[in-house]
């Protein structure tokens, strides 16, 4: 196994571009998350807006004063890419859409589209992604790599075979799916914890515990939910398709939840998933 690199400095609060399929949308999203200081972006191959986000950069950046290397682009392969070739070309694209340089890149789905759950070969060609991926990382073209949604079973089973280890892991986390086995062993092996759906597809900015602790602190829901996983050492990335939304959400006034918030939120923890289960994939 090829010996860590230093982890780049990863922003704790990023914003996700899911579902943003229009072009006016996604820049104008883009523009409010950096003009609030929002210097992570969250994509992938299969949200088909890579393009989009690369655009508007270009207009956004000198707008703001902001230089390439200030923001951290995250992109990842969809499930259809999965494979040597396939991998390799769809790579390609993704680097070519970002000016030859992605700053993290991610195994989006431990499985393959149209290939069932069960199937043998799932294994094997996620283990050829992810040599895609050392091979453009050690070439320079991505400064981290990793995987997302995979589940405890995944990440040990690619510990076994990488020759560089995984940077990062992006899962669903939030209150109710906390997934604190897996979010130990990647403070245990040096790999930065992304979470996605921190508001549990909104579901938890109506929950009593939640209101309570925003009511408590003068700030709203969707605060104290990025505030958690922050305080729990995860990289938070919340996504809307409205601009005065993110700054609702992630421009609110400094504050800490105490030890008593804390645990509040730690009792929500009943395992509810609200996105897409990968425990069933070999």
């Amino acid at each position: 196994m090829i010996p860590e690199t230093p982890l780049l400095s990863i922003p704790k609060i990023g914003i996700g571009t899911f579902q943003l399929k229009d072009e006016q949308v996604v820049h104008n999203v883009l523009h409010s998350a950096l003009s609030i200081g929002v210097r992570l972006i969250d994509t992938a191959q299969c949200y088909r807006n890579e393009d989009y986000i690369s655009r508007s950069l270009a207009k956004l950046l000198p707008e703001f004063s902001i230089s390439r290397s200030d923001v951290t682009i995250v992109s990842k392969l969809d499930p259809k890419n999965q494979g040597t070739e396939k991998a390799r070309s769809s790579v390609e694209k993704t680097l070519d859409c970002f000016g030859g340089y992605v700053d993290v890149m991610l195994i989006h789905w431990p499985g393959v589209s149209k290939m069932k759950s069960d199937d043998p070969l799932v294994r094997e060609r996620r283990k050829e992604s992810w040599r895609v991926l050392e091979e453009f990382k050690e070439n320079g073209k991505i400064g981290l790599i990793g995987v997302s949604n995979y589940t405890l079973y995944h990440l040990q089973d690619l510990m076994k075979y990488c020759r560089v280890k995984p940077n990062v892991l992006q899962n669903e986390f939030h209150p109710r799916y906390q997934e604190k086995d897996i979010l130990s062993f990647c403070q245990q092996n040096n790999i930065i914890f992304m979470g996605y759906s921190p508001f549990g597809q909104s579901k938890l900015l109506s929950d009593k515990t939640v209101v309570k602790i925003a009511d408590k602190h003068k700030v709203l829901p969707s605060n104290v939910l990025v505030q958690w996983a922050v305080q729990k050492g995860v990289v938070c990335i919340p996504r809307t398709s409205k601009p005065e939304r993110v700054r609702e959400n992630l421009d609110y006034s400094n504050f800490t939840l105490d030890n008593g918030d804390m645990q509040q939120m730690e009792l929500l923890n009943d395992g509810h998933k609200f996105c897409w289960d990968p425990h069933r994939v070999i």
